[in-house]
């Protein structure tokens, strides 16, 4: 069974699927893929090619080759993570009656996170170097195992900790964090030329689709066709 909807705003749709997926324990789904992009599993050893509308479980590793790109989407409250080239992630998320606590494993790359209000602790970004917490922002992270992270905030506050020393600073909008293996921890205005940029906001509008397949309450396989601008 295909539905077809030609919607303006794709995550509306998204979150109304969360009820359907919520009893497969599922936590997010992919809205775009370019590139190199794939996915292990966490029952699995090995990486294929990720495709988006792929209903993203606890657990999954993602990764991005020098030119890839993923966006997803979280079905519990619609907030996004865009994974930019050279880039690998863990995704984890608790689930309670209505929403799901994320945290996501960097082991390295850039990623940007546009985040929904949230609990305190409910979406944390961790790195080899650091640990970002954050109760509904926006931010880059750019990460590296050797030299450090960098937290270019956008919108809202983050609390960005340094894991070898333990100390923690609060990153506002305009303001860029940086933190280093040797335990040290900075915030420094942000030279707006140091940003990464965000693939979606460099395209022309256009109408896109995405194919998602679910279970409804029968247990009968569906695909949803989405079509957006």
């Amino acid at each position: 069974m295909v539905m077809r909807f030609k919607i303006g705003f794709v995550l509306f749709l998204l979150f109304c699927l969360a009820g359907s997926m919520q009893a497969a324990s599922k936590i997010a789904v992919t809205t775009k893929v370019k590139g190199k992009a794939e996915i292990r599993r966490s029952t699995n050893t090995g990486y294929k090619q990720l495709k988006p509308g792929t209903v993203l479980e606890n657990g999954d590793r993602l990764r991005t080759g020098m030119s890839g790109f993923i966006a997803i989407i979280f079905i519990d409250d619609k907030s996004a993570l865009k994974i930019k080239g050279d880039t690998e992630i863990e995704i984890t998320g608790k689930r309670t009656a209505t929403s799901i606590a994320k945290k996501i494993n960097m082991s390295e790359g850039t990623l940007r996170a546009q985040v929904s209000e949230q609990r305190k602790g409910d979406f944390i970004v961790q790195t080899p170097t650091s640990v970002a917490s954050v109760k509904g922002t926006d931010f880059w992270l750019i990460s590296d195992p050797f030299s450090g992270d960098q937290l270019f905030g956008i919108d809202g506050v983050i609390s960005f900790t340094n894991i070898f020393s333990g100390i923690s600073i609060d990153i506002l909008a305009g303001n860029t964090g940086n933190s280093a293996p040797d335990g040290s921890i900075n915030s420094e205005t942000t030279n707006m030329n140091s940003i990464p940029e965000d693939p979606d906001e460099s395209e022309e509008g256009g109408v896109s689709e995405l194919r998602i397949e679910f279970q409804d309450a029968s247990g009968e396989t569906k695909t949803l066709l989405i079509r957006y601008q």
